[in-house]
């Protein structure tokens, strides 16, 4: 077994549990979170796990509901378990069912859960040969179910850059409803939940690929890469000092801020803007990242473009829309392109930079 790294709040999630199916709410999650970064190679089945540890890690700032809410997700767990499908050869396979604990319980007024493992289930976690080890600071302040479960899988797949899932595994995985078979559906409460969530506020970053066959899509291929945030402080971004006035101040930067500095730098990677041109946009924009990707969406589709940044400010500031059909156009105007019919799926894929 690899040992953890970096400490008790950092945690371990063998491949096993990953790509095994069950169904956990977030907070049910985060309290597994808590006990996977507990367990060690040793010889004991019973842990100790201090809630005040993790408590300090939410980015919230009433903090008086944590241990209430920690206690009634332990009641939870009370037949809860997981299956684990082991192949012994080509046609023949084994299914294993485990309970999560042979038992758990929330001490009360110490703020602490004792949980106690079967041995067989402890050596799976132990004997696992591959397991993504992750800052549990991450996945327990995403606020969608979806971000978490997808987060897992990327994790295990960081180091080498990317995974394919057939469409239906993968809804099957992430223990989506019924409701969302329709793949528009999927992609808007699962897909667009996580790209977001995930690539503002983690050590990751990830793109996805829609694989069709048919013109139907039935597989998605998801290309992840690490992205290493910075605490805010006055070197947390660097940005290019064109003139005196230009200059920002990094220590000014608030965290909520530099993550949507992050986010338009990834949206517009294609044109390789800077952290300062960032901030132009989303200034001119107040802030508004929908209307930010609505001209992406249409600045993106002109041939020829002097400055990328200079003309998405222009089109927030004076409301470019979507030509529809051809039109006479003045020469040197925004329209002076080719009009044509858009395919908006099309597009968000390129906005995104999801085509390859």
């Amino acid at each position: 077994m690899e040992n953890k790294k970096g400490g008790d709040l950092i945690c371990r999630r063998p491949e096993t549990i990953v790509e095994a199916r069950f169904s956990l709410t977030k907070k049910q999650n985060d309290v597994l979170d808590m006990v996977f970064a507990s367990i060690e190679n040793d010889d004991n089945l019973r842990y100790e796990i201090d809630i005040s540890k993790y408590a300090k890690l939410y980015n919230i700032q009433d903090k008086s509901n944590i241990y209430g809410d920690v206690k009634k997700t332990v009641r939870t767990f009370e037949g809860k378990g997981f299956s684990v499908t082991q192949k012994i050869s080509e046609k023949k396979e084994n299914r294993i069912y485990f309970a999560w604990f042979s038992s758990i319980n929330y001490l009360g007024g110490e703020g602490k859960i004792i949980i106690e493992l079967g041995q067989t289930l402890k050596k799976l976690l132990l004997s696992a040969k591959k397991a993504c080890f992750y800052q549990i600071k991450y996945p327990i302040n995403f606020t969608n179910i979806y971000s978490k479960r997808i987060y897992y899988y990327l994790k295990s797949f960081e180091d080498t850059g990317w995974r394919v899932d057939n469409l239906d595994s993968l809804r099957s995985k992430l223990e989506c409803p019924k409701s969302y078979n329709r793949y528009a559906d999927f992609r808007k409460h699962v897909l667009t939940p996580a790209f977001e969530e995930i690539n503002g506020e983690s050590d990751i970053l990830f793109k996805y690929e829609e694989l069709k066959t048919k013109r139907k899509v039935t597989g998605i291929k998801f290309y992840v890469k690490t992205n290493k945030p910075k605490t805010p402080n006055k070197d947390s971004i660097k940005f290019p000092v064109e003139t005196a006035e230009e200059e920002v101040s990094a220590t000014l930067i608030e965290s909520e801020e530099e993550n949507l500095i992050k986010k338009i730098m990834f949206i517009m990677q294609d044109s390789n803007i800077t952290a300062l041109e960032a901030k132009k946009i989303i200034d001119t924009a107040n802030g508004d990242i929908d209307i930010i990707k609505e001209k992406y969406h249409i600045v993106s589709q002109i041939k020829k473009v002097g400055s990328v940044v200079a003309t998405m400010i222009d089109a927030i500031k004076n409301d470019y829309q979507a030509p529809k059909g051809k039109a006479n156009v003045a020469k040197g105007s925004f329209n002076d392109y080719e009009q044509r019919a858009y395919d908006f799926d099309e597009l968000e894929k390129k906005l995104l930079g999801w085509d390859h």
